[in-house]
Parts: structure tokens; sequence; C-alpha cells
């Protein structure tokens, strides 16, 4: 039974750490965030445009619902796709450098909560 426990309990917390990447790079990559993210962690974002919140495979947006499907992302007449550290689709691309995003379609940094 511990044994059990144990594992939920890890699988839990990976979820939770891999929301939180999938959201940044949703946020600095795909959506048009403006210049600035506050990333609060459990699936919610600040953007300069309006707040984000991740729940499973959706993303809800002041513009509309996103959602994603291994590395490509499509909603509000947008589709991208992500390879590596570079996001491209039908309004522009960005490349990714640590928490910069910058490209075509607009620059974006991203403030982590537990950065300082």
């Amino acid at each position: 039974m511990k044994a059990i426990t144990t594992i939920v309990v890890t699988a839990m917390l990976m979820a939770s750490v891999m929301g939180e990447d999938e959201l940044d790079d949703f946020s600095g990559g795909v959506y048009d965030s403006g210049n600035a993210v506050f990333s609060g962690g459990k699936g919610l974002a600040i953007t300069s445009n309006g707040l984000l919140v991740k729940v499973g495979i959706l993303t809800l947006t002041p513009k509309g619902c996103y959602s994603s499907c291994g590395d490509v992302s499509y909603g509000n007449g947008e589709i991208v796709t992500k390879s590596k550290f570079l996001y491209y689709g039908n309004k522009g691309t960005k490349v990714k450098d640590g928490n910069y995003y910058s490209g075509t379609a607009g620059s974006t940094y991203i403030y982590d909560s537990g950065s300082e």
C-alpha cells in the first residue's frame, strides 16, 4: 500500500511540474502574451493580455480556448508547432533562449515564481 501511495504522489507532483513548463512554453511561444508573463505555477499565468489557465490539454485565454496535441498547439485561428527551441506557425516564428522568447511573432520574457 505504501508503494502505491508513493507512486501516486510522485505522479501528481510530476504532472504539476510538467504542466508549469507547458504553460510557460505556451505563453512564451504560442500565445500573444505581450512583453512579460508572471508564471504562478499550478497552471496559472498572468500576462500583459490577461490571465491564462491550463486544464489538461486545454488552455483558457481571454481570446478563446486553445488546445494541444503533442508539440502542436491550435486555437483562435492559429496553429503553432514546437521543435526543441523553435516555435513556428501561421502568424510567425519565435526562438526560445532560457526564459526569453523572441521572433517575428513578438517577444516575451517569463518571470517564474521560483526565480528571483
